[in-house]
């Protein structure tokens, strides 16, 4: 499901950016920073809450650019969140294969 999506959906993060390329790269800075924050606070969240709140602000955060494999991998650790806990290791994965995208282009 998750690998059929696409890593970045270049129109949709255009339609965002009004097809502003100034915009789009300093939207993709601030992604990566948040990304990385967001996952940070999911690891180190203390109650299931906590962890279940940045993990879906994470998913927003995708779905904002257009990280549209990032933003099924977060809707799944949702939840199984909800169902009880779960690995981090895809979200992870999925949030770095992002960060390696968006360096590379």
């Amino acid at each position: 499901m998750a690998e059929d999506a696409a890593i970045l959906n270049e129109a949709h993060l255009d339609r965002q950016t009004m097809h502003n390329e100034a915009l789009k790269v300093e939207i993709l800075a601030l992604f990566v920073t948040e990304a990385d924050r967001l996952f940070n606070q999911v690891k180190e969240a203390t109650t299931a809450s906590a962890r279940g709140e940045r993990v879906h602000a994470l998913k927003g955060l995708a779905r904002n650019i257009g990280a549209e494999r990032l933003a099924l991998v977060a809707a799944l650790t949702e939840e199984r969140l909800k169902a009880g806990g779960c690995d981090l290791a895809p979200l992870e994965a999925a949030v770095q294969e992002v960060v390696r995208y968006l360096a590379r282009t």
